[in-house]
């Protein structure tokens, strides 16, 4: 059997995601899995299910909250009784559900998000920089099909705002927009990556030269929106 781990001589943060499959991962299911790796020595610091109901990509959770309540309760009590924590995958924005995660888990969470980030710094680039805002909305739809085949989203085009008939100072409000906000989530590396014939940055080099230059507002909407994660989850 191939080896593909191998000892460092140092303690390593393991964490094992069993999130990107079809279906939810029960609590009985969990616990096998849990066993399995206690029975084979193996130590994790930290596990993620796929939980019920939707985690998508930088909007609230979809779904039922009573269930999610129940059934993370139970994943948190298997996580406690072999010693590692639990893991939320695709954790940006799930607002309504942060109560629940916070309380029930005792604090002791992983919440892995990221695309909050850049999400905040395209709202800094629609506020400061609406012309290039505009090149990035209108390529991130025109790509928005080659971004899907690797993430599932509920994003629905036809609810995306035109922007042809929008006044500059509209277009940050896009970023509350959940269709608006998905299209510009998953498509942050294509938009990155864009190049033009003779291999020169499309964007990237832009984006970074408005963000550098708005740095102070960036951190600002930054702050704010981690600051409301934070107090969702009852961190002060």
């Amino acid at each position: 059997m191939a080896q593909y781990c191998k000892k460092r001589g140092r303690p390593v943060d393991f964490e094992l995601s069993i999130d990107e499959t079809l279906t939810p991962t029960t609590p009985e299911a969990h616990f096998f899995v849990a066993d399995q790796l206690a029975g084979k020595g193996v130590e994790i610091t930290s596990l993620a299910p796929r939980f019920c109901g939707e985690f998508q990509k930088g909007i609230d959770y979809i779904g039922d909250k009573k269930q999610f309540e129940q059934e993370f309760s139970r994943h948190i009590a298997i996580a406690s009784h072999f010693g590692y924590k639990i893991s939320v995958h695709s954790g940006s924005d799930k607002f309504s559900v942060f109560p629940i995660i916070g309380e029930k888990s005792g604090g002791r969470y992983h919440l892995k998000t990221a695309g909050t980030n850049w999400l905040e710094a395209v709202r800094a680039i629609a506020r400061k920089n609406p012309a290039l805002y505009r090149e990035i909305h209108a390529y991130a739809v025109e790509h928005l099909d080659e971004a899907k085949k690797y993430y599932h989203i509920s994003a629905d085009l036809s609810k995306v705002p035109d922007i042809r008939g929008m006044r500059d100072s509209e277009l940050p409000g896009l970023m509350d927009q959940n269709d608006a906000r998905q299209v510009l989530h998953i498509t942050y590396g294509l938009i990155l990556q864009a190049k033009y014939p003779d291999s020169s940055c499309m964007f990237m080099d832009r984006i970074y030269e408005t963000l550098n230059r708005y740095e102070d507002d960036y951190y600002r909407a930054l702050e704010n929106h981690i600051g409301r994660h934070l107090s969702q989850l009852g961190i002060k």
